[in-house]
């Protein structure tokens, strides 16, 4: 599927750009939103919310979540259409009893089997929407949403600051304007009563928010060379005992730390907040437990370099997933300078880095 068109959210304000998304609604009955984290997709969405939204749905796993937005009359001719009975385990006497499946409740749940479950990426979603849709006469649009690479990290830095505006203009919207929505958070506030839609909170310690609050703090690296961060990492394993860890890209044979040194809190690890925040990933498609499930918005390949929390082994089952699910390089250091890592050459040349007078 082909993308329609694509809006640079830096070019434009929040107003503006939501503005865009009200005329293509109106021009268009369903758009799909697709784009890196940090362009925008749920922000402008939620602005871009009136009296002509019948719904607003969004993925939910950690990547770039596409975003669905629905005009109201297109909703209701869904809701109309009745595309499958499924028979439940419930009898009327000797006749069972079956449950209707409306086109409106196969687009919702084909966000959750293809993109959330089955992970088959963001174009696969979009061919399934437009073909349920298309089955009954109803256009859909693809729309990839961007931004200036230093603006995506710094939205993605910061996003956890209107959180709590954002997800509460989302439930105003909803009952103002009868809205149906799967929204349940956005990064760093989370919707406390999600029956009545109502009520917003925090992530608590022990919760992962996917933003720098899962972060107990953050070091700049500006004049630290790779050794010095490396040792950082045995020195806060070693006094703090706890996780910490940066990233490092790796680009025609050059290599350059890409993050900040964050130290995980007690309840969290740092690895893929790490990534989501300072690189930012999109689902590129697979099937669950395949490799390279999802793609980094950067050419070359992403390191991270993290301190041992825990395990028998350096190099945790987790280490070694999160390395092919990402096509990634995982590197390990424990507090006494023993490293490992996914990529045999680079445990090498760090080992031998370290151990330098």
């Amino acid at each position: 599927m082909e993308i329609d068109e694509t809006i640079n959210t830096s070019k434009y304000t929040k107003e503006e750009t939501a503005e865009i998304l009200r005329d293509r609604l109106f021009e268009t009955p369903i758009l799909i939103l697709i784009g890196p984290q940090g362009g925008g997709k749920t922000t402008i969405g939620i602005a871009a919310l009136n009296e002509n939204t019948g719904a607003i749905f969004e993925g939910h796993v950690r990547a770039a979540q596409p975003v669905i937005i629905i005009r109201r009359d297109a909703v209701q001719k869904l809701k109309e259409i009745i595309v499958e009975k499924k028979p439940l385990p419930i009898y009327d006497g000797d006749k069972q009893l079956y449950t209707e499946i409306t086109a409106f409740d196969a687009i919702r749940s084909s966000i959750e089997n293809i993109f959330d479950i089955f992970e088959l990426g963001e174009i696969e979603l979009a061919e399934k929407i437009s073909t349920i849709a298309g089955e009954h006469e109803i256009e859909t649009r693809l729309i990839e949403v961007i931004a200036d690479p230093e603006e995506l990290q710094k939205r993605r830095l910061n996003r956890k600051d209107d959180a709590h505006e954002r997800l509460q203009t989302l439930i105003e919207k909803e009952k103002k304007y009868n809205i149906d929505s799967n929204i349940l958070s956005i990064q760093g506030a989370k919707i406390l009563d999600i029956i009545n839609r109502d009520k917003i909170g925090s992530f608590t310690d022990d919760e992962i928010s996917r933003t720098t609050s899962d972060f107990e703090r953050i070091i700049p690296v500006e004049g630290r060379t790779l050794k010095e961060c490396l040792q950082l990492l045995m020195k806060i394993s070693k006094e703090e005992e706890r996780e910490a860890g940066f990233l490092v890209h790796h680009k025609h044979k050059k290599e350059r730390i890409t993050s900040d040194i964050v130290v995980g809190g007690k309840h969290t690890v740092v690895g893929v907040t790490l990534l989501e925040v300072y690189i930012g990933f999109r689902q590129k498609g697979g099937v669950l437990g395949i490799e390279a499930v999802y793609k980094p918005d950067v050419v070359g390949i992403i390191e991270v370099v993290h301190s041992h929390h825990g395990g028998d082994k350096i190099l945790s089952p987790e280490d070694q997933g999160a390395a092919e699910r990402f096509g990634i390089i995982v590197t390990v250091i424990e507090a006494n300078g023993n490293i490992d890592s996914t990529h045999y050459p680079r445990k090498r040349q760090l080992q031998r880095l370290l151990d330098e007078d």
